[in-house]
């Protein structure tokens, strides 16, 4: 029960985000768009911002399961793709928060896990160290945040050759003679 409520709240949010901007979004609006307690709602998250991070870490999920399902790295780029095209007006509502440093810092570490897990399915023979995958899933991770902002408008954007630009990127054959 405690997971469908939660699911609930994140879900009425994410509508919400939908029409209007995450600055605008109270706790009281949720609340009765849920039509639930303001201790139930405290029960399950802090603030908005928490119900935020617990739909990224959601989301997350359901990205890597996708993305591991794919046939290879670009089938799982083009389900990252697919996902930031389905949230576009949300992610765009987030960039153009009051708080987006708090929020850039919540999507990189969502990247970075997605990364992570989907390099993990993915790549069985990796020979670095702990610290050395994590600094590297780090700076993947923003790079393809910051890509990703950086394009979020551009309808003419060429998709395909994006992404095999981050695949290039990522297997380290972007430089001529690579």
């Amino acid at each position: 029960m405690r997971e469908d409520m939660k699911t609930q709240i994140a879900d009425t949010f994410s509508e919400l985000l939908e029409k209007e901007d995450i600055d605008k979004i109270t706790v009281t609006q949720l609340i009765e768009e849920c039509q639930i307690s303001r201790q139930t709602f405290y029960y399950h998250f802090h603030d908005i911002m928490d119900v935020l991070e617990w739909t990224f870490k959601r989301s997350t999920q359901i990205l890597v399961q996708r993305s591991l399902e794919s046939q290879d790295r670009i089938g799982a780029l083009k389900e990252y793709l697919s996902f930031v095209r389905l949230h576009h007006r949300k992610l765009k509502r987030l960039v153009d928060s009051k708080k987006w440093f708090q929020i850039e810092g919540m999507m990189v570490d969502a990247v970075q896990i997605y990364l992570e897990k989907v390099a993990q399915g993915k790549i069985s023979d990796l020979r670095l160290s702990y610290e050395d995958v994590q600094v590297m899933l780090r700076f993947y991770a923003c790079g393809m945040v910051g890509v990703l902002f950086q394009h979020i408008d551009d309808r003419q954007l060429n998709e395909e050759k994006l992404l095999r630009q981050i695949e290039r990127i990522i297997m380290g054959k972007m430089f001529p003679g690579d």
